[in-house]
């Protein structure tokens, strides 16, 4: 049985070491990593292996496509903050510069996609070829960072914030492949020249992408 442990991001860790808080307010920027094909390699393994077995390789899969995302956050001096589900949120200080932030968080979401490239035919099991894909929203601006829950239980991590209602609207209109950006990192990288499409949104500025 493979024993559970704990999970802190990297900069709460850094925090808890030189004893310094992180700060409830920053600025910086936020990426939104949704790990697509998922729910039919959960169908598949289920239907070959059975619901124990199948989700013991479907674990397996997404820990070695969680530790690829993860690695390339790190060489970009982020954190991964949040997981959900076939999901994680990454946050990159803009303490010093929120545009240098905000290139190390695209040029994270570029590398990410180059290393999952190794799974877009990815055979988890014989059999069972999984083709998983990224699709990846960013924003840009200021947050408030939060530990949520009770302590004697189980707290987590949590960003809230205008910049996390435009994240919303990004992700919406991403799709399979897509790196999506709000209209405020374009115009803070000026990335014009290299916008595919723009996309209407609910947002008060249109994604890109």
């Amino acid at each position: 049985m493979e024993q559970a442990i704990a999970y802190l991001p990297r900069d709460r860790r850094q925090a808890l070491l030189t004893g310094r808080p992180l700060p409830e307010r920053a600025v910086g920027a936020v990426l939104f990593v949704d790990i697509s094909g998922f729910t039919p390699l959960t169908e598949a393994l289920a239907h070959q292996f059975g619901r124990s077995r199948g989700a013991e390789l479907l674990t397996r899969a997404l820990n070695a496509v969680y530790q690829t995302l993860i690695d390339q956050v790190d060489r970009h001096d982020g954190s991964v903050i949040g997981f959900a589900g076939d999901a994680i949120t990454c946050w990159f200080d803009g303490e010093g510069s929120l545009r240098d932030a905000a290139l190390r968080g695209l040029a994270a979401a570029h590398a990410m996609q180059r290393a999952c490239a190794q799974f877009v035919a990815y055979e988890v099991a014989p059999g069972v070829v999984a083709e998983l894909a990224l699709k990846i929203a960013m924003v840009s601006g200021e947050v408030r960072r939060l530990l949520v829950g009770d302590p004697s239980i189980q707290v987590i991590e949590a960003l809230a914030g205008a910049a996390l209602d435009r994240m919303a609207a990004v992700e919406h209109v991403a799709q399979r492949g897509e790196l999506v950006a709000d209209r405020e990192t374009i115009d803070l990288l000026d990335l014009h020249a290299f916008v595919g499409v723009w996309r209407p949104s609910k947002a008060a500025s249109g994604p890109a992408c």
